[in-house]
């Protein structure tokens, strides 16, 4: 059944997965009723959730304009259900922000490979991470991404290699004024951000540990699929594929070595996981397969879910 429903990118599916994220979110801020004390609280909250709103619809835009899926939602869906799966994202406003660019970023790095206005393209996605970098300071680590995509595209213009030095000198312009009217010291601040920790003693109750354990099973599978697959790939998309485990990889260590660290923290692998897992679905030729693999992880999910409320 869930195999059949997203198969095709229709509205059906749209509206599926858009009640899914809306009641789960909505049961998990009513676990906690504080925040409806302040009408301003109620405007974040709901903000919030515009912006998370936004980068699955973002995700499904990434997959199509890229050929990173043939017309269906799978990798839309497992987003989602990785969401739900980890729902102590939805209470770090920052996080939730700094997702969102990153994944701004994501799609000019991406579409960098069609080789159209390249300059523009690479100062968006520099101005994007260095954003982002105010909200989570690690996310810094994707421009990686940005410099191999350069090595791999359009490497023969010297003025590529610069212009991520252009958009770090605007957002610092940018930060710098704010900081003026708000006082902040830049040396501390920035000395701050870039604490590194290895403390994994973070969990609240066995259900996050259960959740982690359960995420890095289907992270292992799909990563394993993605990269025995790696040699089928057209040569013009197997940049593309490298840059989507890349950014897999970039999301685990910026939740290894980050100092604060939550199950939220994981959402940076949300994004090339359900690339490589809807592509992991959609080429299973056994319907039961896909059924199991889609139901298993939402019936996880949702029982999790539900437990830790």
């Amino acid at each position: 059944m869930l195999a059949n429903l997203f198969s095709k990118s229709r509205p059906i599916g749209y509206v599926a997965i858009g009640l899914l994220l809306l009641t789960t979110y909505f049961l998990h801020l009513v676990s906690d009723l504080k925040w409806m004390q302040s009408p301003a609280a109620i405007i974040e909250k709901s903000l919030l959730f515009v912006a998370v709103a936004f980068s699955v619809l973002l995700i499904q835009f990434i997959t199509l304009k890229n050929l990173l899926a043939i017309n269906n939602l799978y990798s839309l869906f497992l987003y989602a259900c990785f969401l739900i799966l980890f729902p102590t994202f939805f209470d770090d406003s920052e996080l939730i922000i700094a997702n969102l660019l990153i994944l701004l970023a994501m799609r000019r790095i991406i579409s960098l490979q069609t080789l159209k206005l390249p300059k523009i393209k690479i100062f968006d996605a520099s101005l994007w991470i260095f954003f982002a970098t105010l909200f989570e300071s690690w996310t810094i680590l994707y421009f990686i991404l940005v410099y191999l995509a350069i090595i791999w595209y359009v490497s023969e213009d010297y003025r590529h290699w610069i212009i991520p030095a252009i958009a770090l000198f605007t957002v610092t312009v940018l930060f710098y004024t704010y900081s003026l009217f708000y006082n902040i010291n830049l040396v501390e601040y920035w000395t701050n951000k870039y604490d590194i920790g290895f403390n994994f003693d973070y969990f609240e109750n066995v259900y996050q540990n259960i959740a982690i354990s359960f995420f890095a099973t289907v992270a292992v599978l799909f990563t394993a699929y993605q990269l025995t697959n790696l040699k089928s790939i057209a040569t013009n998309q197997l940049h593309l594929y490298k840059n989507i485990v890349l950014s897999f990889v970039i999301g685990v260590v910026i939740f290894i070595i980050a100092p604060e660290k939550s199950n939220g923290l994981l959402v940076f692998t949300f994004f090339p996981l359900s690339i490589i897992g809807g592509n992991f679905i959609s080429s299973t030729k056994t319907k039961w397969i896909k059924e199991l693999v889609l139901g298993l992880i939402l019936a996880v999910s949702l029982i999790l879910f539900f437990l830790k409320l």
